[in-house]
């Protein structure tokens, strides 16, 4: 195993913390007066961006939406998606939907919330699993039992914590334009087994105990609330080199330019 094999599954678990079209017809003109509310984790704090506030993802995102939209930026580097419920993040944003939806005034309204969340959900197994040894490839973590467990119960956490709070962000303002996003592979086409763990996790694998990934029970959610899906994944494929920082894990300001497009593409 090479060198780097155990930061490197880290690195590859922890990606999924950062990151095919939409599932429902974007909205009409998603433009301001108003509000854009970004729910999320590092990526939405930027991290990895060269100017944070200009060059990241959700600051592109709002100079390309049309009209005067104020932003509130909620993205806090680590959260899991439990984190997204439990620390106030999706109270504030539910708040501010409810606040600005019952003043009357259809110009102070929220017009679009954008949500990316669920790699860090993965990392105890990095903690509990990769580091002591555990699970050092993909084909001896598919064989231990200890690794299977974990991350069945990762993603078998995630699909819940999601589908709460897209429905207590529809609750707040039925109208609501979300754009959820599907996370990326930092490791597509790179050193093996950073990249076959990445893709399991994010993507599953047929004739596994994980057919689907956590970017199947994104697709699924998006399906069922009926918000709109935009695509990261397909994005980053063979792309690594391109789109992520030093750090190997978030985009770089190439990386956070091609997401704002897509989400922009999305929604407008």
């Amino acid at each position: 195993m090479r060198w780097l094999s155990a930061a490197a599954l880290f690195v590859a678990l922890l990606a999924a913390a950062c990151g095919r079209g939409g599932e429902s017809a974007p909205p009409e003109g998603v433009s301001g007066p108003g509000a854009y509310i970004a729910l999320g984790d590092s990526l939405s704090e930027g991290v990895g961006a060269s100017v944070r506030g200009e060059s990241d993802f959700v600051s592109r995102v709002w100079d390309g939406l049309p009209g005067e939209l104020e932003l509130l930026n909620l993205g806090e580097s680590g959260d899991t998606s439990r984190d997204l419920i439990g620390h106030g993040h999706l109270d504030q944003a539910v708040e501010e939907l409810e606040r600005r939806r019952g003043d009357d005034d259809p110009d102070n309204d929220v017009k679009l919330v954008t949500l990316e969340i669920g790699g860090n959900d993965l990392l105890d197994i990095f903690f509990s699993l990769v580091l002591p040894g555990t699970c050092p490839s993909l084909k001896e973590a598919l064989a231990e039992q200890a690794c299977v467990e974990s991350l069945r119960s990762a993603l078998d956490e995630y699909r819940p914590n999601l589908a709460a709070a897209i429905d207590r962000l529809q609750e707040a303002d039925p109208d609501l334009p979300i754009a959820l996003m599907t996370l990326y592979n930092p490791f597509s086409g790179g050193l093996q087994p950073i990249d076959e763990m990445a893709e399991l996790a994010l993507e599953g694998q047929a004739d596994t105990p994980f057919p689907e990934g956590l970017n199947d029970v994104i697709r699924a959610e998006a399906r069922r609330q009926g918000v709109i899906l935009v695509e990261w994944y397909p994005l980053f494929e063979g792309k690594a080199g391109e789109y992520i920082a030093s750090d190997y894990i978030h985009p770089n300001d190439e990386g956070y330019r091609v997401m704002a497009e897509a989400v922009l593409d999305a929604v407008l």
